[in-house]
């Protein structure tokens, strides 16, 4: 099989009849590799917390989480990004010829899309607000950055 999709099932917190199925992952690129990688990636976050390396182990730092939280940028942040590179790319050979075709495609698809970028973003924002004061404390307490002092299945047990 080359391609799979990765689906989990949700029960909600201490009333197991509440359910409910969630697809994780993007809806390209579903090869059997990246969405084993994507799996082990969150499998290791519920078992060790914020605090695991590039293989899944325990770690006793959260430097490797951190680093890649440190990629993921907004979508409205792109067209910002992009004319930064150009002004670089202008920089550095004085004016002359350092617009490819390829550059001003981009920018322009940039400039296309920023505003359903930005109203995206807009959209998650006000979603985290109204979510915000919704979970049980038990829950939040898996959202500080100490983490979790017990697991939610202990608990529930």
């Amino acid at each position: 099989m080359g391609n799979t999709s990765l689906e989990i099932m949700l029960n909600r917190f201490r009333d197991p009849g509440n359910s409910l199925m969630i697809s994780l992952g993007s809806p390209i690129g579903k090869t059997l590799d990246m969405q084993k990688g994507f799996w082990e990636y969150i499998r290791a976050y519920m078992n060790n917390g914020p605090w695991f390396d590039e293989r899944g182990n325990y770690s006793e730092s959260d430097n490797f989480v951190k680093s890649q939280l440190n990629l993921n940028t907004k979508p409205s942040s792109f067209l910002a990004h992009w004319r930064k590179t150009i002004a670089d790319k202008k920089t550095a050979t004085n004016g002359k010829n350092y617009l490819s075709g390829m550059d001003a495609l981009m920018l322009l698809g940039h400039i296309m899309f920023y505003p359903t970028h930005w109203i995206q973003g807009f959209t998650h924002n006000i979603a985290k607000r109204k979510s915000r004061n919704r979970w049980p404390t038990v829950v939040l307490e898996r959202l500080q950055s100490d983490g979790p002092a017990t697991r939610l299945i202990d608990i529930e047990k």
